[in-house]
């Protein structure tokens, strides 16, 4: 994803939005490359972020997620079948799974 994408078709059409609208949230990005870029980084600028060390996966819901998919992928031969098999896996998956990552984090963030 290019710098430009993420801040046209995620920040300004979906994340600026919502930060707005919930008073007080703070946003989180994880130092990729899109998340880095002076364009992007202009775009932090009205928002509260969390400071962020560089490459620290263990602080990322979203990477705890990705990770327990990626275990159970398999080996897609295809664009298609990853698609089709990372959406099954979002659909059946348990929201406990998703419940243990985001209570984690306090002590994952306290660890630190």
């Amino acid at each position: 994803m290019t710098a430009q994408r993420y801040v046209c078709d995620i920040l300004q059409s979906h994340v600026l939005p919502l930060i707005a609208w919930l008073l007080g949230a703070i946003f989180q990005q994880d130092k990729a490359h899109p998340h880095t870029a002076r364009m992007s980084q202009d775009c932090y600028r009205h928002i509260s972020t969390l400071p962020w060390p560089a490459q620290s996966p263990d602080f990322s819901p979203i990477e705890q997620i990705w990770n327990h998919s990626g275990r159970q992928v398999g080996q897609p031969t295809s664009w298609v079948e990853l698609e089709a098999c990372l959406q099954q896996l979002w659909n059946d998956m348990s929201h406990d799974i998703i419940w243990n990552v985001y209570a984690s984090m306090p002590a994952r963030i306290s660890s630190c």
